[in-house]
C-alpha cells in the first residue's frame, strides 16, 4: 500500500471527526440559544438599559426615562404605568423601548420611581415589570450680590445644603445676569459704559475661573432687561443709545444672540428683532419656553409674537396689552394685563383668552405680582391695604380650581420688590428690601436698594428654607425691575 494512501485515510477520518465535532458544537449551541429563548419566554421581557439625566429633569421640562428591554414589547397603555411621587407624564414606545416624559420639571432632592406593569412581548409569554429608582439632585440657583465697598460677585446656592454659596464671577458693577443650563451671561457697569460677558459653566481656564466671552454691543448704550433661553441657548436685551434723542438713535430695541456662538470662533454676533421691517421699542418681553418665539410689548401697547426661526419672521398680533406678566414653563400660555379685561390667560397656538379670576382672600387687598405656573395655577402677592397704604404682603399659590394655599408673608416695613418660582415651582422666591425707609437705592442703570436678601420658601409647606444675600434669583424669567 502507498503512502498516498494511508495518508488519504488519515486526512478522512481527521475531516470525519471534525465534522462530527462541529455538528455537536452547533446543537450544543442551538440548544443553549433554544434553553435562553425559552428562559426569555417563559420570565417575560426584562431590562437591559435604563437612560435618564435627574440633573436636567430639574432644570427643565421635558425629561424622559427610557426604558430598553431584552425583546420587542406589545403595545403599552399609559395605565400600565406608575410614577411615585406622583406627577404628570406621557408614554411613547416602540421596538424594545418605552418612554416616559415628563411634561414639568421634577422636584429637586427627590426619589422617584417608575415602573410599566404587566409588559409583555411581541410573541406572547408572561407578564413581566420595567422598574427603575433614580434620585433627583439638590436644586442650585444664582443670585448676585452688590457691595458698595468692593466687588459684585455672581453666586451658586445649593437649596437645602448646609455648605458655602460657591462665587462663580465677580466684577466692580455688576447690573444683572440671566443663566442657562450651561452658560451664564451679565451685563458690567464700567465708568459710563456697559459691557456684556458671556460665562462657560462647563469650562474653566487655567487659573480656575470659568471661560468667558465678550459679547459686543451694538454701540455706546444702556443694556436693561437681560433674558436667557434655555432651548438654543439664546440670550436678549434691550439696547439704548446713550445719546438717543427724539430724532435720532436707538431706545429699547430688542436684540438677540447665542450664547453657543460667543464662544466659537468669530465669537457671536446680536441682530436687532423686527416687526414688519422697523425695529420697535420694546417695553416688555419674553423668551417663549421650549419654542423658537418671543412675546412682544412695546411702548404704543402692540403685543406681537414674533418667530425667531422662521425665515420669513413669522408674527402673529395678539391685539394691545398693558403688560406681560410671564409665559408658563411647558405650555404656550402667557399672561397679560388687558386694560378692558385685568388680567388674563392667552393661549398663544390660538390667540384664545380667558380671564385670570379674582382669588377670594377677603377685602382691602390689592394685587402686587403675579407670574404664572408650570402645572396651569398662578404666584401671587397681595398687599394688604390699611387706610389706602400698603400694610403686609401676603404671597399665595393659586391652584386652576381657585383654591388658595398660603406661601409666605412680608410684614409692613420691608418691601417686596419680585415673586418667582423653581422650574417645578417647588420652591418659592421671595425677594425682600428689609426696613425699606432706610435702605437707600444704589445708581446703577437699573437701581435696588443697597440691601435685598431672597428667601426661599417650600410652596406645599410654606416653611422657609433658606434666606440668600442677594437678589436676581436665576429662577426668574427676568430681574425684578
Amino acid at each position: 500500500m502507498s503512502t498516498d494512501s494511508r495518508r488519504s485515510r488519515r486526512v478522512g477520518r481527521s475531516r470525519g471527526r471534525f465534522v462530527a465535532a462541529f455538528a455537536i458544537v452547533l446543537a450544543a449551541l442551538a440548544l443553549v440559544g433554544g434553553l435562553g429563548a425559552a428562559a426569555s419566554l417563559s420570565q417575560g421581557p426584562r431590562v437591559t438599559d435604563v437612560q435618564v439625566d435627574p440633573s436636567a429633569a430639574i432644570a427643565e421640562s421635558g425629561s424622559r426615562v427610557i426604558f430598553t428591554a431584552n425583546q420587542s414589547l406589545s403595545g403599552i397603555d399609559p395605565e400600565q404605568v406608575v410614577v411615585e411621587p406622583a406627577t404628570d407624564f406621557t408614554v411613547d414606545a416602540a421596538g424594545r423601548t418605552v418612554g416616559v416624559r415628563f411634561p414639568a420639571a421634577l422636584d429637586a432632592g427627590e426619589s422617584y420611581t417608575v415602573r410599566v406593569d404587566g409588559v409583555t412581548g411581541v410573541g406572547g409569554g408572561p407578564e413581566a415589570d420595567l422598574v427603575t429608582t433614580f434620585e433627583t439632585p439638590r436644586a442650585q440657583t444664582f443670585v448676585l450680590e452688590r457691595d458698595a465697598d468692593g466687588q459684585d460677585k455672581i453666586v451658586r446656592h445649593t437649596i437645602g445644603a448646609d455648605e458655602d454659596p460657591t462665587p462663580v464671577f465677580l466684577a466692580e458693577s455688576i447690573d444683572d445676569f440671566r443663566a442657562t443650563s450651561r452658560y451664564l451671561v451679565a451685563s458690567i457697569v464700567e465708568g459710563d459704559g456697559m459691557r456684556l460677558v458671556a460665562l462657560d459653566l462647563e469650562t474653566r481656564s487655567e487659573d480656575g475661573a470659568f471661560e468667558a466671552a465678550e459679547i459686543p454691543l451694538p454701540g455706546d448704550g444702556i443694556v436693561t432687561g437681560l433674558q436667557a433661553s434655555e432651548r438654543g441657548q439664546l440670550f436678549g436685551f434691550t439696547y439704548t443709545d446713550r445719546d438717543v434723542t427724539e430724532d435720532s438713535g436707538r431706545a429699547s430695541v430688542l436684540f438677540t444672540g447665542s450664547l453657543r456662538d460667543a464662544f466659537a470662533d468669530g465669537g457671536t454676533e446680536v441682530t436687532p428683532v423686527t416687526v414688519g421691517e422697523k425695529e420697535p421699542s420694546i417695553d416688555r418681553w419674553r423668551f417663549v419656553p421650549e419654542t423658537s418665539s418671543l412675546l412682544l410689548n412695546d411702548f404704543e401697547g402692540d403685543l406681537t409674537l414674533v418667530d425667531r426661526e422662521s425665515e420669513d419672521g413669522e408674527i402673529s398680533s395678539f391685539g394691545v396689552a398693558l403688560g406681560i406678566e410671564g409665559v408658563a414653563r411647558s405650555t404656550y400660555t402667557a399672561i397679560v394685563d388687558r386694560a378692558d379685561a385685568g388680567f388674563v390667560e392667552l393661549d398663544l397656538a390660538t390667540g384664545e383668552q380667558s380671564v385670570l379670576d379674582d382669588a377670594d382672600l377677603g377685602d382691602d387687598l390689592a394685587i402686587n405680582h403675579l407670574i404664572p405656573l408650570a402645572d396651569g395655577g398662578t404666584l401671587r402677592a397681595y398687599a394688604e391695604m390699611v387706610d389706602g397704604l400698603p400694610g403686609d404682603f401676603r404671597v399665595v399659590q393659586v391652584a386652576t380650581d381657585g383654591s388658595v394655599a398660603d406661601v409666605a408673608q412680608v410684614e409692613k416695613g420691608d418691601s417686596l420688590l419680585q415673586i418667582c418660582a423653581s422650574p417645578s415651582a417647588q420652591y418659592a422666591a421671595v425677594v425682600v428690601a428689609p426696613d425699606i425707609v432706610s435702605n437707600p437705592y444704589g445708581g446703577q442703570p437699573q437701581p435696588l436698594p443697597e440691601s435685598v436678601e431672597t428667601r426661599v420658601v417650600d410652596m406645599a409647606s410654606g416653611d422657609e428654607i433658606a434666606v440668600l444675600d442677594g437678589f436676581d434669583i436665576s429662577w426668574c424669567e427676568v430681574g425684578p425691575w
